[in-house]
């Protein structure tokens, strides 16, 4: 099992507030990336390379636009 580094989100209200300040995200494009964000979290939270893979695979899903996923990512740096 690799280690993982300290979570980015510890609970479900930190992932909904912060998709929430993504304005590009439209009502699908959130939900989606919420579910695929709650799914990471688990004990430990969501990991920056959990949150970096669910990011690749909603892309890789065309679920969300290149865009989303750069202001997406930028929120990880926020997140520090």
């Amino acid at each position: 099992m690799p280690l993982f580094s300290s979570p980015v989100f510890s609970s479900k209200r930190e992932i909904k507030e912060a998709i929430r300040t993504i304005n590009s995200l439209d009502y699908k494009e959130r939900e989606a990336v919420y579910d695929a964000l709650e799914q990471e979290l688990d004990g430990s939270g969501v990991s920056k390379e959990e949150y970096i893979e669910a990011l690749r695979q909603l892309r890789k899903e065309h679920k969300i636009s290149e865009i989303d996923r750069n202001y997406l990512l930028k929120l990880l740096d926020e997140q520090k």
